[in-house]
């Protein structure tokens, strides 16, 4: 391999060659398909987006009712520390050497 290679004496011309206006009919050829299709196609299509719309929607919802329910309640330390004395002694073992192994706290 050669270790006195200098970039700047590799050349820079591009290795890929287009007509002069390929990428001007290649976007009037997108618009045109476009135009000629409809964005939904059938009765099908439609219940489907329906579907779709409907279940976002839900999701939406019921995100935001559990944001407005669990506003005012939040989690602190003491309610980890309680949690952990909660355990058995084993699962606090096994907690803690999980701890004491993990590679991105004991960088």
């Amino acid at each position: 391999m050669n270790k006195n290679f200098d970039f700047n004496k590799a050349g820079k011309r591009m290795p890929y060659t287009v007509p002069d206006d390929f990428f001007t009919e290649m976007e009037d050829n997108v618009w045109q398909e476009l135009k000629r299709q409809p964005a939904v196609k059938t009765k099908k299509d439609r219940t489907f987006m329906r579907v779709v719309i409907t279940a976002l929607t839900t999701t939406a919802a019921a995100i935001v009712l559990a944001l407005v329910l669990n506003q005012g309640h939040s989690v602190g330390f003491a309610d980890v520390e309680q949690a952990f004395g909660n355990l058995s002694t084993e699962d606090q073992m096994y907690m803690f050497s999980v701890y004491q192994d993990d590679i991105f706290i004991n960088e």
